[in-house]
């Protein structure tokens, strides 16, 4: 017999698989959410229990996500239709991964 831990886990990981993969079609927006200079500056990387990951190119471009955290929020959720992102974290660094390009699924397009 299955403990109701082990299904309330499963539940809870699908839920959040579920919410990042609806947090990635909205981030593929990024451009249009922070406008093209921002975009080009700074890059979303990760989704996280509504947590959004954005790396920037260098210390004043993530201040200027930082001041504008609550605008780019709103408008996150706005293209949600949901209150699916909580908060925004920015750091200065090179991006290692862009959400808002499509994923690699690993396969050789030469096969």
């Amino acid at each position: 017999m299955k403990r109701i831990a082990d299904l309330l886990g499963k539940a809870v990981e699908q839920t959040e698989v579920l919410r990042a993969a609806r947090a990635q079609a909205v981030v593929r927006q990024w451009a249009s959410i922070v406008g093209e200079v921002l975009a080009n500056k700074a890059t979303p990387e990760r989704f996280e229990r509504g947590t959004l990951w954005v790396a920037a190119s260098g210390s004043a471009w993530a201040q200027e996500i930082a001041l504008r955290k609550e605008l780019i929020l709103d408008r996150l959720n706005g293209l949600a239709n949901e209150r699916l992102f909580e908060d925004l974290r920015v750091g200065t660094r090179v991006p290692r991964r862009d959400l808002a390009a499509p994923l690699d699924d690993g396969s050789d397009d030469q096969g």
